[in-house]
């Protein structure tokens, strides 16, 4: 009975429903997440998946614009609940097949002199695009994540009144690949931003309005950063804010039915028939489907509404992944011999040479084949934090953009084959990395779509970003605009997360900006100061 009775219940222990319920605490609710798994933090999950002791980053491994985020700022994650972060100096590094590469690092002026190793007129393009656009990135673009979509209002102002608007927004609706012919000549430049949007950004290369994706990174001064432990530790940081302020969490406790009556939502009903109460509200970090397909009968709901939600288009690709315990770093030895950035980059990119390798990918995922035009993302994060593996010890993850079902298969089958495709990878990478050598890797374990898939079940057909990120999908009409407030046609119950905007990695975006609804709707405000660890 204790657990009966709550403000609101929030549904899925990810990163926005830990920022909503520490903002709700502040506010004096009562509140409670319900989590199906037993660990918290969503897709901000470590595991020790090879050999105990060497932890691997399975979604999301780093951490971006933590610099100026509002949400880490107002709920005090960095000082009051003891986060810490390392940053590598180098974002991305793209090694070609001559020995060369050229990298994109924190600092512009090093960016801009990797690139003028190919191509001094891309190089100036580069600064250039750069001062053009950095203060519309700052300045409209990032407050404009954490916000509630809207198309006007006081940012519309700042982006209207800066002499460079017209251009920003010409470029933002175009396709990443028409941007970067337009910016860029040297093929290998080009590259460098266009297998960067898949992962970790989420578009592809011919997406109408992800030129805004190629934009931010340029002038956008980026800032990622490795979570000290690996990004458990950023969910632990959440979920230490969150009880700190009076929230209750409840692991294994997975929601089957969200409960209506008379319009509204009153409570859930759990998979073993108990059903809690909320006198305020329901919140549903799982995805759109599953929250209006089948937690809530379809009676409730207005017959369009869910069509609507059945016609959301989830993403085109998911991650085939690799990761190896090993007894020392992955060296590419050299590449690092030409440019010492390979060795001090955050994230190591291998395969394509020029576009045309990442438009063949494209076609080879929509064709549901695994690509042999390929573009893995590689890291090595115990070469900057060594608590993610035993002393003198390393860990090494590969993602890349594969189909979640291959063509004639089932997505099951992905079991029987991923160990084949991973030796397959690893073929191709140790044409690249020197010592990846049988004796150097310890332990090696791969993970496919289907895996994913049923590990986090909001990652339906192991969509990562659970919408595509289409035009269509994105702002004011992500992932349809019956959602894009947060709001739902059932009074009291609101959607938050990836698949609502800002389409977030590791910012709690949707999880702020759905507070500035509730807190709106349900007449709320802030009571007490943040509650700190001493």
């Amino acid at each position: 009975m204790v657990d009966q009775d709550w403000d609101i219940i929030l549904i899925g222990s990810g990163q926005n429903n830990f920022a909503l319920g520490t903002y709700m605490g502040l506010a004096g609710l009562k509140t409670v997440i319900c989590e199906s798994r037993l660990e918290n933090g969503g897709r901000l999950f470590s595991e020790e998946i090879t050999i105990p002791g060497y932890w691997h980053n399975m979604l999301a491994y780093f951490q971006d614009k933590r610099d100026i985020s509002p949400v880490w700022q107002e709920l005090d994650w960095d000082e009051g609940h003891h986060a810490e972060f390392v940053s590598p100096p180098v974002i991305s590094s793209l090694l070609l097949s001559d020995d060369q590469s050229v990298s994109h690092h924190q600092s512009v002026d090093s960016t801009v002199q990797s690139i003028a190793k190919f191509s001094l007129k891309d190089a100036k393009s580069w600064r250039e695009a750069h001062n053009k656009y950095n203060n519309l990135i700052r300045n409209y673009l990032i407050p404009y994540y954490y916000q509630p979509p809207a198309t006007n209002g006081p940012l519309t102002k700042i982006l209207e009144s800066d002499p460079a608007a017209t251009d920003f927004k010409r470029l933002s609706v175009m396709t990443p690949k028409r941007i970067v012919n337009e910016l860029f000549e040297n093929e290998a430049v080009r590259t460098l931003v266009l297998s960067q949007m898949a992962i970790p950004r989420g578009v592809g290369i011919d997406y109408e309005g992800a030129g805004v994706e190629v934009l931010t990174m340029i002038a956008g001064d980026e800032r990622p950063e490795l979570a000290r432990g690996g990004s458990h530790s950023i969910a632990q940081v959440l979920q230490r804010a969150y009880v700190r302020n009076g929230g209750q969490i409840r692991a294994m406790h997975h929601v089957e039915k969200i409960l209506v009556k008379n319009g509204r939502a009153v409570g859930v009903r759990l998979r073993d028939g108990r059903e809690w109460n909320a006198s305020l509200g329901v919140v549903s970090n799982t995805d759109p489907y599953s929250t209006f397909i089948d937690m809530i009968d379809e009676d409730k709901l207005p017959k369009e509404f869910v069509e609507k939600v059945r016609g959301i288009k989830p993403d085109e690709f998911s991650y085939f992944q690799v990761h190896l315990a090993l007894k020392a770093p992955v060296r590419y030895a050299l590449h690092e011999a030409n440019d010492h950035a390979v060795h001090q980059a955050m994230n190591v990119n291998i395969g394509p040479q020029r576009p045309s390798d990442l438009e063949e990918m494209w076609e080879e995922i929509r064709a549901g084949e695994f690509p042999s035009h390929a573009c893995f993302h590689i890291s090595c994060p115990t070469q900057f934090d060594h608590l993610q593996a035993p002393s003198g010890k390393h860990t090494a993850s590969l993602f890349m953009p594969v189909p979640f079902a291959l063509n004639g298969k089932k997505p099951e089958e992905w079991v029987k084959l991923k160990n084949g495709f991973m030796e397959k990878v690893l073929k191709e990478w140790r044409k690249y990395a020197t010592n990846l050598t049988e004796e150097n890797i310890l332990m090696k374990v791969a993970l496919d779509p289907f895996h994913l898939a049923g590990r986090w079940q909001n990652m339906r057909q192991g969509s990562v970003w659970v919408a595509r990120k289409i035009s269509s999908q994105m702002g004011e009409k992500r992932p349809i605009p019956e959602l894009a407030q947060y709001r739902t046609p059932i009074e009291g119950l609101y959607q938050v997360g990836v698949a609502t905007h800002p389409a977030d990695a590791v910012i709690a975006g949707s999880g702020r900006n759905a507070w500035q609804i509730i807190k709106e709707d349900m007449k709320l405000e802030i009571r007490r100061p943040v509650a700190r660890i001493r």
